[in-house]
């Protein structure tokens, strides 16, 4: 019988040990594939942090490590990613040498500590006056749907909105503009805004927003202030 609650099932405990142990190694024994600094030649220098399975063509594609203990990932189809890290570290990359950060539906899938601490990192390592793009579910949008103030076709039901952004897909945080853009300010960045999805960007070369997320996406830009 089909239960009318989202199918949203706990991670196992296997999963999450070989998640953690495929990290200690990365970090302990393949620290060099983390080095983002191996990238300087590229002009421009533009990363994608947390690529997943969205890569282009001239970016560097930054996510956690995938290439040890291979066959306790079987299910993962997806590209190696250029540079494979911790996204909860610190990044291995100089400062101020990055030409443009894109993020997609990232920032939710770390607690609110390690997503401050990603986000202070694009800070870091972003070029005077370069541009930050950013993308997350944005809770603002769901309670709207609660709300009866928009629709969301991939939900029936109100609560199952709520249940899928707090709590599908491994997510650990909870993003609005409010929250975002605050946040970012806090950290430095400058020029803080709302943008709309897939078309609007001060830096269009950042624009690469995947079109099946248009529904549920909050996108915000910021940059790095000019010495």
């Amino acid at each position: 019988m089909r239960r009318i609650h989202p199918d949203i099932s706990a991670p196992s405990f296997r999963s999450l040990f070989f998640f953690e142990l495929n990290g200690k190694i990365g970090k302990l024994f393949f620290k060099h594939k983390s080095n983002i600094n191996k990238k300087k030649s590229e002009t421009p220098l533009f990363l994608d942090i947390g690529a997943g399975r969205h890569y282009t063509d001239g970016w560097v594609h930054v996510d956690f490590y995938k290439t040890r203990i291979r066959k306790f990932w079987e299910k993962y189809q997806g590209n190696i990613p250029d540079i494979e890290t911790d996204l909860r570290d610190t990044l291995n990359c100089d400062s101020n040498i990055v030409d443009g950060i894109y993020s997609g539906h990232t920032l939710e899938h770390l607690f609110p500590n390690h997503a401050n601490q990603l986000l202070e990192e694009c800070f870091r390592v972003l070029k005077p006056g370069a541009w930050l793009r950013i993308n997350v579910p944005d809770l603002g949008r769901v309670i709207d749907f609660y709300n009866n103030k928009i629709e969301l076709p991939h939900f029936k039901y109100k609560a199952e909105a709520i249940g899928h952004l707090t709590q599908n897909h491994g997510h650990c945080s909870v993003w609005d503009a409010e929250l975002l853009t605050n946040t970012l300010k806090e950290i430095g960045f400058v020029d803080v805004k709302e943008v709309a999805f897939g078309e609007e960007g001060t830096d269009t070369r950042l624009i690469k927003e995947e079109a099946y997320r248009k529904d549920e996406t909050l996108v915000v830009e910021a940059r790095k202030p000019n010495l």
